[in-house]
């Protein structure tokens, strides 16, 4: 069920949704990071939540600024951390 309704809101996310988040935590993405971050949520939603996201972390941190990828490190462990117990 949970992940059932994972899907769905990832499903609906958008590029400006992607944008929006990182306004809201003091980070701004150039177009090229906008669109690096939605294709692999998009793609990898399942084992980044699920998974050992390790792989995935490696792909981004090459193609994304080191300030924007220390920020996605510090959101996700973050996030992981808070919805813990409803995952």
């Amino acid at each position: 069920m949970k992940e059932k309704l994972i899907k769905q809101y990832v499903d609906k996310i958008s590029p400006n949704d992607i944008d929006s988040f990182a306004r809201k935590h003091g980070t701004t993405l150039n177009n090229d990071e906008k669109n690096i971050i939605y294709n692999y949520i998009k793609r990898d939603w399942h084992t980044i939540i699920y998974g050992n996201p390790t792989g995935i972390f490696n792909e981004i941190k090459s193609k994304v600024s080191t300030s924007t990828y220390k920020k996605i490190e510090e959101l996700f462990k973050e996030y992981k951390n808070k919805f813990r117990n409803y995952l």
